[in-house]
């Protein structure tokens, strides 16, 4: 069934148009207000339909439908969108964990060596297959949007929307700090102050590179990290795990940061000294935002894995909690 959101519309919002109701009330983009005019059941007051140029009035009751499942098109070729496939027989192995779900959002623990979403040589074995799956989507070009996506190798949360309305209001979350995602990280090396921020502009080391690194003509990208606790391996070696936030999210942002002030993470083969063998040291950790539709905020957990259980939980909340404070 087609998702609907209704709105009484009150005093504060009486004397605006539906466009403007639309941008300020639900950060929809232009592009997608203009898609809504186009669907039967897009736009309705009071059950009629009307234009995104209607004015307003205090009691009216404005009905404005989802695209939960639309079969998009190329806009080069015209050709539909990618039907997703059946997950691949070898993800049995990695059943789906869910955090959390409703009708807008589906939040899952991702396991590390998985990778989110279909690209050139994965087009079954990943994680959006998966939860494409459980949605009911397979075979279909259901409009399913991961939000935050982890490098194959980072555990943790992902959060996959269900609608590209949805997908748009997290990204304005994300933007303006309401959404707020925590990771866990193993570094290399001791740590001589317990906290910093390295603020480096990140960009890729030549075109189609997979591989990023600083440089000021780069974007924006800050870390903030905190030092949880201490270890020392068999060899001598210490490691400290952090608690860290980032703002603007690119790519291998903390792994880039990391290494640059000299403490590149644990198991890393891209940036750091250390092979594939070893299970890389990020993993995303909680995440709170709002639900987008209902004004009530969501906070999840996934699990630590082994590498970093080196203290206790409350370590971690009081720390998780203290970096935003910065």
């Amino acid at each position: 069934m087609k998702r609907r959101l209704t709105f009484t519309i009150g005093p504060q919002e009486a004397g605006m148009n539906i466009r403007a109701f639309l941008r300020e009330r639900l950060s929809f983009s232009g592009h997608q207000i203009s898609r809504l005019k186009f669907q039967e059941e897009g736009i309705r007051i009071d059950g009629r339909k009307v234009y995104v140029n209607h004015i307003l009035s205090e009691g009216e009751q404005l009905t404005v439908g989802l695209t939960e499942q639309v079969l998009r098109r190329d806009t080069e070729g015209g050709k539909t969108a990618r039907i997703w496939e059946a997950p691949a027989p070898e993800l049995a192995e990695y059943p789906l964990q869910i955090l959390y779900e409703d009708r807008d959002l589906l939040i899952v623990n991702k396991p590390a060596g998985l990778v989110c979403h279909p690209s050139p040589g994965h087009y079954s074995d990943t994680l959006a297959n998966q939860a494409a799956a459980h949605l009911g989507g397979t075979g279909t070009a259901m409009d399913m949007r991961v939000t935050g996506r982890l490098d194959r190798e980072t555990s943790g949360i992902v959060t996959f929307a269900r609608s590209t309305e949805a997908a748009a209001m997290i990204q304005r979350q994300r933007e303006d700090g309401r959404l707020r995602k925590v990771y866990l990280a193993l570094a290399h090396g001791h740590f001589a102050e317990s906290s910093g921020v390295v603020d480096e502009p990140l960009r890729r080391e030549e075109p189609g590179s997979h591989k990023m690194v600083c440089a000021p003509d780069g974007k924006p990208a800050k870390t903030f990290y905190k030092a949880a606790a201490e270890i020392i391996t068999a060899e001598g070696e210490p490691r400290t795990l952090l608690v860290c936030r980032i703002e603007h999210g690119r790519t291998h942002q903390i792994r880039v940061h990391m290494a640059k002030i000299g403490h590149p993470l644990v198991g890393d083969p891209l940036y750091g000294p250390d092979s594939a063998d070893e299970p890389m040291g990020l993993h995303a950790h909680s995440l709170s935002l709002i639900q987008p539709f209902e004004d009530r905020r969501i906070e999840v957990r996934a699990g630590r894995p082994e590498w970093a259980d080196l203290c206790a939980e409350e370590v971690i909340l009081d720390l998780e909690h203290e970096i935003f404070m910065v």
